[in-house]
């Protein structure tokens, strides 16, 4: 599993590639914890999952510390290019409303740019 992280109009985006599995998780955490640091606020997170093969619920799991981490601070996520494994995932975790799914990045930069 690989992070690449970029930003864009003040919305921070991870791509991620490979299998989101135990025990790469911490990576996740770690690279989120430390961009978050220097993120202003409210944070605008996007995960990108273009080049995602697989992912369990640990990382659904690390996404939801994510989400929990931010939450309080008026943060946002946004998920795109995921893939139909992902998806189910995230829907039977209902989570469907949690993560807001775009089509694209420029979509989901513009769309939290609009987050209040």
């Amino acid at each position: 599993m690989a992070i690449t992280v970029s930003e864009r109009e003040g919305v921070v985006i991870f791509k991620l590639s490979g299998r989101i599995i135990t025990p790469g998780i911490t990576e996740i955490s770690e690279t989120v914890a430390e961009t978050l640091a220097g993120c202003p606020s409210p944070p605008r997170l996007v995960f990108d999952f273009k080049e995602v093969t697989g992912m369990d619920s640990s990382g659904l799991g690390a996404l939801m510390k994510v989400y929990a981490d931010i939450r309080p601070h008026g943060g946002a996520i946004a998920v795109i290019n995921v893939n139909k494994h992902v998806k189910n995932l995230i829907v039977m975790a209902r989570l469907i409303t949690v993560f807001k799914s775009f089509e694209s990045e420029d979509d989901a930069v513009a769309g939290l740019m609009r987050h209040p």
